[in-house]
């Protein structure tokens, strides 16, 4: 283990790492996220969900990078490359994955109703991705220059631009667990008004067992991104940012489990078992057309052809049928008792 007294500028303690990493804890976690790589992938193929399932490889793909780049830090925990992979693949990494999980609330929103929501429905997915992309930005942006840089007021400048990325990400999170408290409860509140044609949705066992999935994933992840905020606040060399525990379990065990509810709760294959249960209450809606076609066809079969050739020449044709109307008259009354 490298001493503190290693690093002789006050630059060196606040970026690299006072300790060396363990081996086998940062490579089980490397080996655990890479696995999980070509699962998002194949359920996305599997269930046509390809931009969830590419968002959520992607930030596991930055996860492998970070624990590769601890790693690397074993050997020399004091060098500049090893960190910058570390750093910036579990902060970014873990943002993508927060929004694959914004990608999915406008298609429960739409399950049960636009009448329950808070917001309207694009609200949802522009303001969410917005956020999510200027936290991306803030956090690459403010680990490149707090690692790379030399001059100690760049270094400050870029933490402070870092945490507030991570600041926005969390954010974000709440703002999502808070409309989704006033969702459940104007759900749960007028629950009488909820569309019947989607019931084989939110009736199902799955689909209940998704959203509290989803909510526990949420959850996990705004403990996770709590604990970098509060890391990066104090300081690289603080004993938090410095404790490989605390970043193991609060950091990577966190979002480990939330990809593997993610996964194991396939958004793609929730929603595509929900709506094929759906499907026979839509088919008897397909008969009932034609059947109100059916008496504009019977009067025409009483008349001869010899009748119907001179009616056609007398100029007392359209009288004769605008007085009658017998047929459309019908035609209203059902309608009217569709209401």
């Amino acid at each position: 283990m490298a001493s503190s007294t290693d690093c002789v500028s006050s630059r060196c303690s606040r970026v690299f790492l006072t300790y060396k990493p363990s081996l086998a804890g940062n490579g089980v976690f490397l080996a655990l996220f890479a696995i999980l790589i070509p699962v998002a992938f194949a359920l996305g193929i599997k269930y046509k969900s390809t931009i969830f399932s590419t968002v959520v490889a992607t930030g596991l793909a930055l996860e492998v990078v970070g624990y590769i780049g601890r790693l690397l830090l074993y050997n020399t925990p004091t060098d500049r490359s090893g960190f910058i992979l570390f750093l910036i693949g579990t902060i970014v990494g873990p943002t993508l994955i927060c929004g694959s999980l914004f990608l999915i609330i406008p298609q429960v929103i739409t399950v049960y109703g636009e009448e329950f929501r808070s917001w309207r429905l694009p609200w949802y997915s522009f303001l969410l991705q917005v956020l999510t992309a200027i936290s991306l930005i803030f956090e690459l942006a403010g680990g490149l220059v707090s690692t790379i840089k030399d001059d100690q007021e760049q270094v400050d400048v870029g933490n402070h631009v870092l945490f507030a990325g991570l600041v926005i990400q969390l954010i974000t999170l709440l703002i999502t667990i808070g409309h989704a408290i006033l969702f459940t409860i104007a759900v749960q509140t007028r629950h009488h008004i909820l569309d019947v044609k989607f019931a084989g949705i939110y009736n199902s066992g799955s689909f209940k067992a998704f959203l509290f999935a989803s909510a526990f994933a949420i959850l996990l992840l705004v403990l996770r991104t709590a604990y970098r905020t509060v890391a990066v606040a104090e300081g690289y060399a603080s004993s938090i940012a410095q404790s490989e525990t605390l970043l193991l379990v609060l950091d990577g065990l966190m979002v480990l489990l939330a990809t593997l509810i993610l996964l194991a709760f396939f958004p793609g294959r929730i929603l595509r078992d929900s709506v094929n249960q759906m499907l026979p209450h839509r088919s008897p809606r397909t008969p009932l057309q034609p059947i109100r076609v059916a008496p504009y066809d019977l009067p025409s079969t009483q008349s001869s052809p010899t009748y119907n050739q001179a009616r056609v020449k007398s100029p007392m044709l359209g009288h004769h049928v605008r007085k009658s109307e017998p047929l459309p008259q019908r035609n209203m009354v059902d309608s009217d008792s569709l209401w």
